[in-house]
């Protein structure tokens, strides 16, 4: 066993540490690959299909948001089996409902905006796995502001406001880098204590860590959509 001691003093086996920071990461990947290679094997496979999931978009929200909060409040409740199947599920349901990009956007614009995303989640990322600082003192901030940032996107859904459009791109923008930087870090706090947790728990723990981190990809990814190019 190779061990060592954390930030805090704490005795860390670095390799289980390891192991569920790769577990997450893997996760996150594989949901981000499901996302993207869904409708597009739909498109070529069965692309009736493909049309029939976008006339019930709505349904298809209606299902993620419900495999979202079940993740959230049952996880424990739930075999880690049942979660992974669930975490899949989801990224393949954000898959089609995201595929409307496709129609919204022009593909290189797509392809652009999604080099830029990696580019800066993998600078933020880094930056929340080597800081030395505990980024958990800026839960409120982010908490606050993901509330805010909400509830400003609704209102302007009704006031169509150009300029508060802009500001909540920039807004959402500069959130979800900071809340990559952030999740990071608490995962990366999270798997010094996981020494002592049996491998069911690392497992439900590791799916909720890549749900987080594939959230804040796939959102930076939209805000930075929304300044990369116009809609068709």
């Amino acid at each position: 066993m190779i061990g060592g001691k954390n930030m805090s003093g704490m005795y860390v086996d670095i390799q289980k540490s390891n192991s569920f920071l790769r577990k997450v990461f893997l996760y996150m990947i594989v949901g981000i690959v499901l996302s993207v290679v869904t409708p597009i094997s739909l498109y070529f496979v069965a692309p009736k299909f493909l049309g029939l999931a976008l006339q019930y978009y709505r349904v298809l929200v209606i299902v993620e948001l419900i495999a979202v909060f079940t993740l959230s409040f049952r996880v424990y409740k739930m075999s880690s089996g049942t979660v992974k199947t669930l975490f899949v599920l989801y990224s393949m349901l954000n898959g089609l409902t995201l595929c409307t990009i496709g129609f919204l956007y022009d593909p290189m614009i797509v392809l652009y905006s999604f080099g830029i995303t990696l580019s800066i989640f993998t600078v933020s990322a880094f930056y929340g796995f080597k800081t030395t600082e505990d980024l958990a003192s800026y839960s409120r901030f982010f908490t606050i502001g993901l509330v805010s940032l909400i509830l400003v996107s609704l209102v302007n859904l009704w006031l169509g406001v150009s300029s508060l459009y802009w500001m909540i791109t920039v807004g959402g923008t500069v959130l979800f880098t900071g809340l990559i930087a952030y999740d990071v870090n608490r995962i990366r706090n999270m798997s010094f204590y996981l020494a002592e947790e049996d491998g069911e728990d690392v497992e439900k723990y590791a799916v909720m860590g890549a749900l987080s981190l594939y959230l804040d990809f796939i959102n930076l990814f939209l805000y930075i959509l929304r300044f990369s190019g116009k809609k068709r």
